[in-house]
């Protein structure tokens, strides 16, 4: 398992799987951190929230992660062993509010790390990492629901190959496809989910080659979440639907 992984999806989500890995990477009777016992020593101290290699990186000013946030909580704990276990785990939650100093600051830590760091990045999308950051980490994306119908998941892969190669005449176009699927708001949001998922495949897809991933995929995992969040809010489907689709064709 990557040393350093970028969780991304709802914070529900990404926090429980963050969790999850915390306590599996030092829990004494498994191999694999996404299966901790929940009985051994580790996992039971983990449970009381104060396990001494488990650190929980937060912000100190106001809006952001910065660079002082970064030295005192990661690269400074990291310069000793862990205190009773395998590994030093930094939860790092809100990690979009990572400054882009802060995230420099840190590649160092995160490229060349002790044998001893976990590193785990939580976040509602990927556009705000530095590319060298991106490259540097294993993206993993967290869904909450992905609609698996054969019919929605090939729509889905038609706009996320192919949506980067529109004019806005065309992605217009591309909107009246839609048609069907906005007689059902349930529908029309698992059709969101799926391309979210299909992107999400794309930026994987990429990290595990050893690419860094284009800015286009990782705008349009945040405009497709915005447009999922506008219409769960009864926002005007027309609307957010044209924009996403002018978005995702690199028209605005």
């Amino acid at each position: 398992m990557s040393h350093a992984q970028i969780l991304v999806g709802e914070a529900g989500d990404v926090r429980a799987l963050a969790h999850t890995l915390a306590k599996g990477i030092n829990c004494v009777n498994t191999s694999n951190p996404e299966e901790p016992c929940g009985q051994c020593i580790s996992c039971r101290v983990f449970e009381t929230g104060n396990h001494p290699d488990t650190f929980y990186v937060t912000k100190t000013k106001q809006n952001s992660i910065g660079v002082d946030d970064v030295r005192a909580q990661m690269i400074e704990p990291m310069s000793t062993k862990p205190f009773g276990y395998k590994y030093k785990v930094f939860i790092i939650d809100k990690a979009e509010t990572l400054t882009p100093a802060a995230q420099s600051a840190l590649l160092k830590t995160i490229e060349e790390p002790a044998p001893y760091g976990f590193f785990l990045f939580l976040a509602p999308n990927a556009h705000t990492f530095l590319p060298t950051v991106l490259s540097r980490c294993h993206l993993r994306k967290i869904y909450g629901k992905v609609n698996l119908n054969p019919e929605l998941q090939a729509f889905a892969w038609e706009i996320a190959d192919t949506a980067h190669t529109l004019d806005i005449i065309d992605a217009f176009a591309l909107y009246r496809k839609f048609e069907p699927y906005k007689e059902s708001k349930e529908t029309l949001l698992e059709l969101l989910d799926a391309i979210y998922h299909a992107y999400g495949e794309k930026i994987t897809g990429a990290g595990k080659a050893g690419h860094v991933p284009p800015d286009a995929w990782l705008n349009a995992v945040s405009a497709v979440a915005h447009t999922k969040d506008v219409l769960s809010k009864n926002g005007n489907t027309q609307l957010a639907i044209e924009l996403m689709l002018t978005k995702l064709s690199g028209n605005v």
